[in-house]
């Protein structure tokens, strides 16, 4: 147990190692040699990570189902894998653009309803899932002058997680630490002010949440993004961020959400938590390359909550 311990942690101070080692190199490149170089690299670990590899399959077997072919499946792994390694590269080298090199890359449709929703003056609620590239959708938001807030999960390994929070606050997004004794207390503080706060809530994750359908197959899904909505009163938004030709992308903002609502909460936390998951999942059929299939999206199972 004690040599499994020391293992991973050698695993992950190899790892902080080669991600610093890389922003480091990449920091020198030009913008798209690094883009598609980071292609190569995200490529090369689609053969090397067997297990991240086993997963994405077993995953594209449920949502494509089991006729889907053995070359299709394979197909967008290999190009899902690509995109995260150019996600990378990016996410690493965006504070070295200027704006006018980022107006170049980055076109945003809809931010009319952002605005809108800002002054409204009731907070805002943008809702998402990990498709694309979402850092740097919350990077360019909060360029473009908003004051952005992001709940995310603690990285298993706290120094790439401080390193992650750092590169965010650089281009003023404030992360909301999930879990946290404080975090409550500061989701609420967001909205209060009339700020953004960001979600992402297509994942299996240990929080509070309910089973809502994804791809015809329940899924655990937290349920924090429809609990805020409805209590807060903020204008809720779908946003998506989509990689283009040319390793381009469009941040598309939706028109706020009519939110359902009825004497019952919990049927209202429910059904408007399956709504936004049915929305996310429209976007990945459409871009099936671009979502992180790696994860064990179904992993929970049956009607008991997590702890």
């Amino acid at each position: 147990m004690r040599n499994m311990k020391w293992s991973k942690k050698i695993v992950h101070a190899l790892l902080f190692f080669a991600l610093r080692s890389i922003a480091f190199v990449f920091r020198f490149l030009p913008w798209r040699l690094g883009v598609r170089i980071g292609g190569v690299l995200g490529l090369l670990s689609f053969y090397l990570l067997g297990r991240e590899r086993r997963r994405s399959y077993e995953s594209l077997r449920i949502a494509f189902g089991p006729d889907a072919s053995i070359q299709k499946l394979r197909m967008i792994a290999k190009r899902n894998f690509a995109n995260l390694g150019k996600g990378l590269i990016e996410v690493l080298n965006l504070q070295y653009l200027n704006p006018g090199q980022l107006d170049k890359i980055i076109s945003i449709e809809g931010e009319e309803y952002l605005k809108k929703a800002e002054a409204a003056g009731k907070g805002t609620i943008l809702i998402t899932g990990h498709i694309g590239n979402w850092e740097l959708m919350a990077a360019v938001l909060s360029i473009r002058g908003y004051r952005l807030n992001v709940i995310a999960a603690p990285l298993y390994d706290p120094r790439i997680d401080e390193w992650i929070i750092r590169l965010r606050r650089k281009f003023k997004v404030e992360t909301i630490s999930r879990g946290s004794p404080s975090s409550s207390k500061k989701i609420l503080g967001v909205l209060r002010k009339k700020e953004v706060l960001g979600l992402l809530i297509d994942q299996d994750t240990r929080v509070e949440g309910v089973f809502v359908n994804f791809f015809n197959k329940k899924a655990y899904t937290p349920s924090g993004a429809a609990q805020l909505a409805l209590r807060s009163g903020a204008t809720t938004m779908m946003c998506f961020v989509t990689r283009l030709p040319g390793d381009r992308h469009r941040i598309t903002i939706e028109k706020p959400i009519d939110l359902l609502e009825s004497d019952d909460r919990d049927h209202d936390i429910e059904v408007n938590t399956a709504l936004f998951t049915a929305r996310i999942e429209e976007h990945i059929k459409q871009y099936p390359d671009q979502w992180v299939w790696m994860h064990r999206r179904w992993r929970t199972q049956g009607r008991a909550e997590k702890p």
